[in-house]
């Protein structure tokens, strides 16, 4: 017998062959039991009960089924077509019917959803930072070097610094639109690709440096810088949950973790970048004839915290190499870019093994100029609205140390040849102290470790304004340089991983504001680069280094107590039962990525 009725029950097309038993028992209209009825519903077996009476009232009416009619006349074996039954007219209980076709699974099926993973993916993992890390390394071998000299090579009419002050201006607005959209247009990998590409101008106009080639190219710079760090730090805080999953090991000891080795070869860049720069301008006839017997001692004393760009525009140290020199520098810098996305596009996996379809079916789906500016959302919140001062900090401090460092300090006492060298040893340091606190950090907490950060910048900044810098003291250049890259290693290892670890549900909204406000750092800092001394420059950074560790402070405080309440209501019914009558709040810390990980034992 076939019953249709089932449909508006909500039991689905059932089709069925009762056993010659129960035919039986049907027929004398006796049996008083339950009978379970089995039907396919998207590729697996449910069951249901339904109480014989029902059936009996088709068994009475045999092939009339006139309960069961609806907008058309229902026969016996007319309804649901199923072209595995013949009637053979008795009683309408149809032989064993074909299998229903298995409906394809969609997107939104939960078990699709889902992925394995062997123990054994966590070496692949690691391969993928490694790769990652490598090619961020040869990148910015290239734009570190550049970056380094433009405030020396490239100083009439503050060229250098207007150029960069272009990328960080455009790496504002790119940061509030760019990147979320990208990234769901092209995925995280080609996103890295395309954006690692935007360089390539920049190192290319360096062969004709005017105002109409290096700020156009560094705008085009900025727009792709936001989409790279923002794809580049998704990167690392998806593969990092996925990993911690693998181990058994806290997210955010381990997000932290990859970070630190990330930046351990992303900050070797200054090494290698500063290196090529050095060795070629000190062999050719500018490092050759270098400036260093030549400079007066009065022009001297104008270097260190009373240097003012516009009042040493004729300071021999500070004049322009030779063109074949640099045009040297820029062709390997330009290389180096080229073979960069080489690296990504070749051997760096697409997120999709990690879960990047399930990452964006979690996240809230905006379209139009919402999805544009998702970026934006993330501002109303309390955490990202407390950590935006630190995060200028990290930008100012990187320019100050990028340019206002290297012209105040190196090149004006010591000439532009010794830039690249006196740069190394704050690469060298700041890559050691990277891997070093990224690893630390699991045994000492996040806490000590910014403090460290702190209070090294804040005695340095101390230092900057009362030293002389003189060339018979070289060490000191040196030691000012490593210092700096100590406590830039902190700002970049744990501000990192805390976004990575508060923001774990909208990674890519939030590390777009970090790169936002970082950009914003060094967009102020470039801006009254050419108009305040460097005195003046070192009091506004001390302030907002003092502003942005307050700031910090607050965030641990109120994140120490969430962790208390969540704890409490974890062990105290009462607790719970009050937290549920709150209203609902999202949790930006939960990623649901965790419960789609099937571990095998493979």
């Amino acid at each position: 017998m076939i019953y249709d009725d089932f449909s508006s029950r909500g039991c689905g097309s059932i089709v069925t062959r009762l056993s010659d038993d129960y035919q039986d028992l049907c027929r004398k209209e006796s049996l008083r039991e339950r009978l379970t009825w089995f039907y396919y519903d998207e590729g697996y077996r449910r069951e249901r009960d339904e109480r014989l009476e029902y059936f009996l009232k088709f068994s009475q009416r045999g092939k009339e089924l006139h309960l069961l009619k609806r907008s058309r006349d229902v026969k016996c074996g007319v309804g649901y077509r199923n072209e595995g039954y013949k009637d053979d007219g008795t009683d309408c209980i149809p032989p064993e019917p074909q299998k229903p076709p298995q409906l394809p699974q969609t997107e939104d099926d939960t078990q699709s959803r889902k992925f394995k993973l062997s123990r054994g993916e966590k070496w692949r993992i690691l391969k993928n930072i490694g790769t990652v890390s490598i090619a961020f390394m040869v990148q910015f071998t290239a734009f570190q070097g550049t970056a380094n000299l433009q405030s020396s090579i490239n100083a009439s009419d503050g060229l250098g610094t207007v150029s960069l002050s272009a990328i960080y201006a455009a790496l504002v607005l790119s940061c509030i639109f760019v990147p979320t959209f990208l990234i769901k247009r092209l995925t995280v990998k080609w996103t890295l690709c395309l954006s690692m590409l935007c360089y390539a101008p920049y190192i290319g106009s360096q062969f004709y440096p005017r105002f109409y080639t290096l700020v156009p190219a560094g705008v085009l710079l900025g727009l792709g810088a936001a989409p790279m760090w923002a794809a580049k730090a998704t990167y690392l805080t998806q593969v990092g949950g996925v990993y911690a999953k693998l181990t058994d090991q806290p997210v955010d000891a381990i997000v932290v973790r990859f970070f630190g080795f990330f930046f351990l070869a992303w900050q070797t860049a200054e090494l290698w970048g500063n290196l090529i720069s050095s060795l070629v301008l000190s062999e050719g006839e500018f490092g050759s004839g270098g400036g260093n017997s030549t400079t007066s001692w009065n022009k001297i004393k104008l270097c260190g915290a009373e240097f003012c760009v516009l009042g040493n525009g004729a300071h021999e140290n500070l004049e322009r190499p030779p063109e074949s020199e640099i045009y040297e520098i820029s062709s390997i810098y330009l290389t180096c870019v080229i073979v960069a996305v080489i690296i990504v596009a070749l051997f760096v996996d697409p997120l999709s093994r990690y879960g990047e379809k399930q990452r964006r079916a979690d996240s809230q789906e905006l379209s139009g100029i919402q999805l544009l500016s998702a970026t934006a959302y993330q501002l109303k919140k309390p955490y990202q609205q407390l950590l935006i001062p630190i995060t200028v900090w990290i930008g100012m401090e990187q320019a100050f140390i990028g340019a206002d460092f290297t012209q105040a300090y190196i090149s004006c006492a010591l000439g532009v040849h010794k830039v690249g060298y006196v740069m190394i040893c704050f690469g060298v340091v700041n890559a050691g102290c990277s891997l070093l606190f990224g690893s630390l950090m699991k045994f000492v907490g996040r806490q000590p470790l910014m403090a460290l950060g702190a209070i090294v910048h804040a005695c340095l900044i101390v230092v900057l304004l009362l030293w002389k810098p003189h060339p018979d003291n070289p060490y000191i250049f040196y030691s000012v340089s490593g210092l700096w890259g100590v406590g830039d290693a902190v700002w970049q290892t744990q501000v990192n991983g805390l976004y990575g670890t508060l923001f774990r549900r909208n990674k890519e909204a939030a590390f777009s504001n970090y790169r936002l406000w970082e950009s914003a750092g060094f967009v102020i800092a470039y801006a009254y680069s050419t108009h305040l001394c460097a005195r003046m420059k070192l009091y506004v950074l001390l302030t907002v280094l003092m502003i942005g560790t307050m700031g910090y402070i607050i965030v641990e405080l109120l994140h120490r107590r969430k962790q208390r309440r969540l704890k409490a209501i974890a062990e105290d019914p009462k607790a719970a039962q009050a937290e549920a009558n709150q209203p609902e709040e999202t949790d930006d810390e939960k990623d649901d990525l965790d419960d789609d990980i099937i571990i095998t034992h493979l």
